[in-house]
């Protein structure tokens, strides 16, 4: 399987991974530039230029795998391992299932914890229903579940599952990543005893803070800080992100 990623930057490599529906685009807007990391960020198949092969299901454990064969394939042993929503979940995964690969984790408002379907992401469905429709859209917007998103921005988010530049497999990607789940209990999370950087955000229905406190609960040592919502302040959330990212990577060093 061929897939597209980018490698930006010198030093400590950081694999980070972007959410359900985006891509590279995602990593290298929000961390690219930081000073001390190779960040390295692969489009998960289904995503951007990566294409769904046949047979393939997409799956937390399955885009860990492609991820650590990513890894194998450039001979990298260990790194940082990080992702926004979708990529946190594949990080913890990486961590529970490949624990020696792994120097560090950065979890930026993850949207699963332990179980399928979260109640925050089923608004995604309809949509993945809808995908492909010529009135797809336009039919979605008056759902009621879309009429009842209070913010614009998280509105307009929850829409980029129809943006021309999408793949036609994104729609079963959908689905079986909303029916997924990134490990099985919350008492695994125990097992990691790497530093952990888990950054949440209120006013994110898609990503709530509830999620991000739940796994620092967990995660014996990690560290968490709530920021601005991207929903917000789409600036100041980014400037909070690659300051707290910045400051954790200086202290593993």
């Amino acid at each position: 399987m061929s897939l597209n990623y980018i490698s930006q930057g010198k030093g400590l490599p950081l694999i980070f991974q972007h959410g359900l529906t985006a891509n590279v685009n995602q990593a290298s807007s929000l961390l690219g530039g930081l000073e001390g990391i190779h960040l390295l960020s692969i489009d998960c198949p289904g995503h951007g230029s990566t294409e769904l092969p046949n047979g393939y299901t997409p799956s937390f454990n399955n885009y860990a795998d492609s991820v650590v064969a990513f890894l194998n394939q450039e001979k990298i042993d260990q790194a940082m391992f990080g992702g926004i929503s979708m990529g946190s979940g594949i990080a913890i995964n990486i961590a529970l299932r490949y624990p020696d690969r792994v120097k560090a984790l950065i979890l930026v408002r993850p949207a699963w914890v332990d179980e399928s379907g979260p109640e925050n992401l089923k608004i995604l469905l309809p949509g993945a229903e809808l995908i492909g429709q010529p009135d797809g859209k336009a039919q979605f917007q008056q759902l009621p579940e879309f009429k009842a998103i209070v913010l614009p921005t998280v509105a307009q988010s929850v829409l980029g599952v129809f943006a021309e530049d999408q793949q036609p497999a994104l729609s079963k990607v959908i689905k079986h990543m909303v029916g997924d789940k990134p490990f099985e209990s919350m008492e695994q999370l125990d097992a990691i005893k790497f530093p952990c950087l888990i950054l949440g955000n209120d006013h994110d229905p898609l990503h709530p803070f509830e999620m991000a406190k739940k796994i620092h609960q967990y995660i014996g040592g990690s560290v968490l800080r709530k920021l601005t919502s991207r929903y917000i302040d789409h600036d100041l959330h980014r400037n909070q992100v690659r300051e707290c990212i910045q400051e954790f990577i200086l202290n593993i060093n």
